[in-house]
């Protein structure tokens, strides 16, 4: 399975161009965390990926943190958010470190993905067999 999504993923990126991944990334990230929600709120501060967010079926963007139950975070916020923390680089994963469950960020022209295993226990959230490869037990 896991040579599959591997085979998947590579081909996406050599076909597709990065929001085309992001997007596709984002969607099996959401669903993955969500897997019984039909309309998961989310928030971000980051307007492009706000806009193919948009795209996705199952979500619904809001206009504030405070009503999401997912937000993707690129730079850290002056308060701590009540929902599920995900963050969309390496630099606010640290920071979010015990709070975020994971991040998604490019790394030298790459696609990373990185869920903590310590802050998905505390959120009670179960991720499936396909994502476990991307479950850290720290930073």
């Amino acid at each position: 399975m896991k040579i599959f999504i591997f085979i998947q993923l590579l081909a996406t990126l050599l076909f597709s161009s990065q929001i085309e991944v992001e997007t596709r990334i984002y969607s099996l990230i959401i669903h993955s965390i969500f897997p019984q929600k039909t309309n998961v709120k989310v928030w971000t501060d980051d307007n492009e990926k706000r806009t193919f967010l948009n795209t996705l079926t199952s979500v619904k963007v809001v206009d504030s943190p405070k009503k999401a139950d997912f937000v993707i975070i690129q730079t850290p916020l002056s308060y701590e958010p009540k929902a599920i923390v995900f963050t969309s680089s390496y630099k606010t994963l640290k920071h979010y470190q015990d709070d975020a469950i994971g991040g998604f960020y490019w790394q030298k022209g790459r696609p990373n993905i990185l869920f903590l295993e310590d802050n998905l226990k505390k959120h009670e959230l179960t991720l499936p067999s396909s994502m476990e490869q991307y479950v850290e037990s720290s930073l």
